[in-house]
């Protein structure tokens, strides 16, 4: 399989084994190590050698893969427009422009959307993807909030770097407005991203929306491969696209910058013997000494194993803060809550080196060891507690500001109420009604009168001329 990767990435035919080859366990492992499309383009042509159902369901998985990026695609766009619509400033950390990596577009994965937001605009994050129809999912291996949604979209909002190094937290701390704005970006400042990914961005004016230099995506890649290969899930795309990352780091890199900080925080025999291992993989006629980089393999290429030796060659500390801090106790609690209270002194010698010159230290160190652990415990729970209490609180506030303002337009216009009067206007009132109504009464008494006499018909005017 590594060696239809090769030729796959490197864009050479493909050599036909002479032996035999099982693909439903090809399938399989490059399904896990989320290969699967690749070896898909490499065994195009090999039709005769493959099972007709093995070769249907690697052709629906590599039909997946395709459709997926589509909808990755556009669920990217979406959610970037609202972070702009609601000036949230965020940081993308790992997203679709992944694709400019390869030879072809079509041999490109999509695990998640990674972005970085400023902790306090959590809350607010989870209410916009709610209403966008996304699930929060609960991930004991990842630091940030979860979402997901139909037919399979990943996004996960980070309110800190997940990374655990300190040397690394302390290169990528303060506030997300110093990074580049995409709106700014442009060949010069990101020469690895092509320049018809950075137009459609640019045209859609991002002015909250930043990205990495080439310089902070190195050594954010190469923080997440050793975060992987702590928890135990390091798999070969994810050193493939460390590979294909530094191939298009052109000679204005600032390599020196990037070792000292590899240097300090005592990374550098880790990416070593990771660069070791793609160049085993994906190139051909380098020849180095492979020795640790084919243990790093076995612990990729088989899941769940533990090289306590490895792990003193590559990353002599950071195993004692996956002790402390990543494993998940759940199991432990059940089984042997007991031995893991407290256990033995040479487990305990790992970590605490002074117990082998002073054995009678033990119980202390015992508290020590407890008292980290659920300390650690204690701010995760009370960081899942405020969480929630902010999203509720921020719920409370919408539906009083809708109430308010639904109150407002429905309420009609109260009539002005009349004004007071002084007494001098009611006595003058009075006056000039009572004058009215005696006008008013005389007016019928002259109606009356005027009905009263007889009317004057001709004959009796004939008549009174003759009496005179």
């Amino acid at each position: 399989m590594l060696i239809l990767l090769g030729a796959i990435i490197n864009q050479k035919p493909v050599q036909t084994s002479r032996r035999y080859v099982n693909w439903e366990k090809v399938l399989s492992v490059s399904d896990y190590q989320n290969v699967i499309n690749l070896v898909y383009l490499g065994i195009l042509g090999l039709e005769k050698e493959i099972s007709e159902a093995c070769g249907e369901e690697f052709y629906q998985k590599y039909k997946k893969e395709l459709l997926l990026y589509e909808s990755y695609q556009k669920a990217e766009e979406v959610i970037l427009w609202q972070l702009e619509k609601h000036g949230i400033d965020a940081l993308l950390l790992s997203d679709t422009s992944v694709r400019e990596l390869y030879p072809l577009p079509e041999m490109a994965s999509f695990g998640q959307i990674e972005i970085l937001v400023d902790k306090k605009n959590l809350a607010q994050i989870y209410r916009l993807m709610r209403d966008m129809d996304y699930e929060q999912e609960d991930d004991r291996l990842e630091k940030g909030n979860v979402y997901v949604r139909v037919p399979g979209i990943r996004v996960v909002f980070y309110g800190e770097i997940p990374i655990e190094n300190k040397v690394l937290r302390r290169y990528f701390s303060g506030s997300i407005r110093k990074y580049l704005r995409m709106e700014n970006c442009s060949q010069q400042n990101a020469p690895r991203r092509s320049s018809l990914w950075l137009a459609g961005f640019a045209s859609a004016k991002y002015r909250h929306i930043h990205i990495l230099s080439d310089e902070e995506e190195y050594m954010y890649r190469a923080g997440r491969l050793v975060e992987l290969y702590l928890t135990g899930v390091l798999k070969i795309r994810d050193i493939l696209e460390f590979w294909l990352f530094r191939q298009v780091l052109d000679e204005a890199f600032p390599w020196k910058a990037v070792k000292d900080l590899l240097e300090k925080a005592r990374w550098t025999e880790f990416v070593h013997q990771t660069e070791v291992l793609s160049s085993l993989w994906f190139e051909e006629g380098v020849r180095q000494q492979y020795g640790t980089a084919l243990e790093l393999e076995e612990y990729i290429l088989v899941p769940g194993q533990e090289n306590k030796h490895l792990d003193k060659v590559l990353l002599p500390n950071e195993k004692v803060r996956l002790d402390f801090y990543r494993r998940d106790r759940e199991e432990e609690w059940l089984l042997k809550k007991k031995e893991w209270m407290f256990p033995p002194r040479d487990y305990m010698c790992q970590f605490f080196p002074i117990l082998d010159k002073y054995p009678f230290l033990l119980i202390f160190c015992w508290g020590i060891r407890n008292i980290r652990i659920y300390t650690r415990m204690c701010v995760n729970k009370c960081e899942k507690v405020w969480f929630r209490l902010s999203v509720r609180m921020l719920d409370i506030k919408e539906k009083i500001k809708g109430l308010v303002r639904r109150r407002s337009e429905a309420a009609p216009e109260e009539p002005a109420e009349p004004e007071e009067k002084e007494p001098e206007d009611e006595v003058r009132e009075h006056s000039a009604e009572a004058e009215d109504e005696a006008q008013r009464y005389a007016a019928e008494d002259e109606v009356q009168g005027h009905a009263a006499e007889p009317e004057v018909t001709e004959g009796d005017m004939q008549i009174e001329e003759f009496k005179d």
